[in-house]
C-alpha cells in the first residue's frame, strides 16, 4: 500500500467515525469528501473503496469462557461506573491499533470486549480488605491475536490499578525477544533493547510512545 493510499484510508476512517459496520453510502461519502483534498485527487477511488469495504467486513470469531460459579465475583462494571479514570493505557493502545496497525474497528471492539471479560475474572485491585487467590488460563490458535489480547489486558490492568504485572515470555530467546518488542510497541512505548530504566529524556520512543500521550511506567527485565 502506498503512503498516500494509507493516509487516504486513515482519513476516511476518521470521517466515518467509530462505527464498526458503516453503510456503503457512508463509505462513498467519505471517499467523495477526501477527493476534494488536493493530495488525494488522483487516488484510485475503486481501490480505496475495496480497501475500506475489506476493513469494515473483517470477521472476528466469538470466544468462549468456562468458569466455576463459586469463583464468580464481577467487579469491573461497578468499578468503571465509580471511577473517573480515562483508561489512558487502553485508550492509547486502541488508538495505536487503529491508526498505526490498521486494525478494523470490529476487531478493536472485539478486543475491548474480550479483555474486559478477562479482567473482570480477576479481582478489584483497589480492594485491600480481602486476600485473593485466583488462577485462569487463556488459550488461542496460532496467529489468532493472542499478543494483541494480552497486551490490551496488560494496558487495562495498569489502568485499573494493578501495580505489578509479570509477563512470562517463554524459555526461547527468540520468542522472548519478539514478545518484548510487541510489549514495547503496545504498552511501554519505548525500546527496552536500549533502555533499562525509564526516563523521558533518554528513551527511544516506539509504537504507542510516538503518540501524544506520555505515560509513566517502570520496568524490570530478567
Amino acid at each position: 500500500m502506498s503512503e498516500i493510499l494509507a493516509q487516504a484510508v486513515d482519513i476516511c476512517r476518521k470521517l466515518i467515525g467509530e462505527k464498526t459496520t458503516p453503510d456503503v453510502s457512508e463509505i462513498d461519502s467519505a471517499i467523495t469528501n477526501i477527493t476534494y483534498i488536493p493530495m488525494f485527487k488522483d487516488v484510485d477511488q475503486s481501490i480505496l473503496k475495496d480497501m475500506l469495504l475489506s476493513l469494515y467486513t473483517t470477521k472476528v470469531d466469538t470466544f468462549q469462557i468456562l468458569e466455576g460459579k463459586e469463583r464468580r465475583d464481577p467487579w469491573l462494571k461497578a468499578f468503571k461506573a465509580a471511577q473517573s479514570s480515562k483508561w489512558n493505557f487502553w485508550t492509547r493502545y486502541s488508538k495505536y491499533l487503529a491508526e498505526k496497525k490498521s486494525f478494523a474497528p470490529s476487531v478493536i471492539s472485539h478486543l475491548d470486549e474480550l479483555t474486559d471479560k478477562v479482567l473482570d475474572k480477576l479481582f478489584n485491585p483497589q480492594r485491600d480488605d480481602i486476600i485473593i487467590s485466583k488462577k485462569g488460563l487463556v488459550v488461542g490458535q496460532v496467529q489468532s491475536g493472542k499478543t494483541a489480547n494480552y497486551t490490551g489486558l496488560v494496558c487495562k490492568a495498569a489502568d485499573a490499578g494493578f501495580n505489578l504485572i509479570i509477563v512470562l515470555a517463554g524459555i526461547h530467546n527468540n520468542l522472548r525477544s519478539q514478545t518484548q518488542t510487541r510489549l514495547d510497541e503496545g504498552f511501554l512505548g519505548f525500546d527496552t533493547q536500549n533502555t533499562r530504566a525509564f526516563t523521558l529524556n533518554q528513551t527511544i520512543k516506539m509504537g504507542v510512545g510516538r503518540l501524544t500521550m506520555q505515560l509513566l511506567i517502570h520496568i524490570q527485565l530478567v
